[in-house]
C-alpha cells in the first residue's frame, strides 16, 4: 500500500511538470480584460444605468422610405459583436420590428464606422465588433397612410460584462408626423 501511494505521489509530481514552452500570444486591450477567470457576477450592472448610450433617430429618405438609426456609445474596452461577423455567436446586435402591418425593414444593417476586427482567446478568427461610438442604420418602409404605432426592439450582449440587453422602441405616426421613441432598456429573462 505504501509503495502504491509513493508511486501515485511521484506520478502526480512528474505529471505536473512540463517541458512544453509557454506560447506568447499577442493580446489586444480587450482580451486582457476578458480573462477566462472573470466572473460576470462581479460585473453586475447597476439598476437603471446601462453601461452604454443608445439614441434613436428617424430621417426621411423618400416619400415612403425612412432611415432608422441607432447610435451606440460604448466605454473604452467595451464591445458589442456585429451581426456581420463570420463566427456563429449568440448575442450579436439585432434590430427587429414586432408584428407590424404598418412598417417593414428593407435591406440589411449599415454600420458606420465599420466594425473593428478584435481577437479573443476563445476564437480562432477575429470577431467583428462595435467599439466606441457606432451608428447602425436600417431602411424602413412605411406601408400605411393612417396613424399607427409599431413596436420594435434592439438586442445585443454587452461585453466584457456578458449581459444581454433589450432596448424597446416605437415608430409612430400621429397627425401625419412620423417619430421614433425609445421606450425602455432591460436585461431580458430567459
Amino acid at each position: 500500500m505504501r509503495n502504491l501511494l509513493l508511486l501515485l505521489g511521484l506520478t502526480i509530481l512528474f505529471g505536473c511538470t512540463s517541458d512544453n514552452p509557454i506560447q506568447n500570444v499577442p493580446q489586444n486591450h480587450l482580451s486582457v480584460r476578458n480573462t477566462p477567470y472573470e466572473l460576470p457576477i462581479l460585473n453586475a450592472p447597476k439598476k437603471g444605468t446601462p453601461p452604454f448610450d443608445l439614441d434613436l433617430s428617424l430621417e426621411q429618405a423618400s416619400n415612403s422610405f425612412f432611415t432608422l438609426t441607432a447610435t451606440l456609445g460604448l466605454d473604452s474596452g467595451d464591445y458589442v459583436v456585429s451581426p456581420y461577423t463570420s463566427q456563429d455567436l449568440l448575442g450579436v446586435y439585432d434590430m427587429s420590428l414586432l408584428d407590424s402591418t404598418d412598417v417593414q425593414f428593407v435591406g440589411g444593417l449599415t454600420e458606420f464606422p465599420t466594425p473593428s476586427a478584435l481577437r479573443f482567446h476563445y476564437e480562432d478568427q477575429p470577431v467583428l465588433s462595435y467599439t466606441g461610438k457606432t451608428r447602425i442604420s436600417r431602411s424602413v418602409e412605411i406601408l400605411s397612410n393612417a396613424d399607427f404605432e409599431s413596436y420594435g426592439k434592439i438586442f445585443f450582449v454587452h461585453e466584457p460584462s456578458c449581459y444581454p440587453y433589450e432596448v424597446s422602441f416605437v415608430i409612430s405616426r400621429k397627425l401625419g408626423m412620423l417619430s421614433v421613441t425609445k421606450i425602455g432598456t432591460e436585461i431580458p429573462k430567459f
